[in-house]
């Protein structure tokens, strides 16, 4: 699957002379879907992850929650195995810190995301 490639800041990677970069980047993949969050996108309702439904809530389940990032993960075209799946919700500030250790083909990526609120 080809996308276009983004910067660690969000934005479209872009060549001096002006071209948007694509990429195939299954790791990149995995990002943006962790960043999505449920019924965000008009167009595919049921896509993304319910953070306000599961992880910025009183007493959330992180087994539940667990379970949920890594079928979102083995979801993505290309991951063959997901070896961690943790998260850390901080209550107090509504932010949730995201690791996953997941496989593609031979390699081993580790992914770090902060979602707020």
């Amino acid at each position: 699957m080809v996308d276009f490639k983004i910067t660690p800041d969000g934005d479209l990677e872009i060549t001096p002379v002006g071209d948007i970069v694509p990429t195939e980047s299954v790791a990149q993949a995995v990002l943006i879907r962790l960043k999505w969050f449920l019924a965000e996108w008009r167009l595919g309702p049921t896509l993304g992850f319910p953070y306000f439904e599961e992880v910025f809530i009183k007493n959330p389940n992180l087994t539940k929650i667990r379970f949920l990032l890594r079928d979102l993960v083995l979801g993505v075209e290309g991951v063959t195995s997901v070896t961690k799946a943790d998260i850390i919700p901080d209550p107090r500030t509504r932010e949730a810190e995201i690791i996953v250790v997941f496989t593609v083909e031979d390699e081993i990526f580790q992914k770090e995301v902060k979602i707020c609120a």
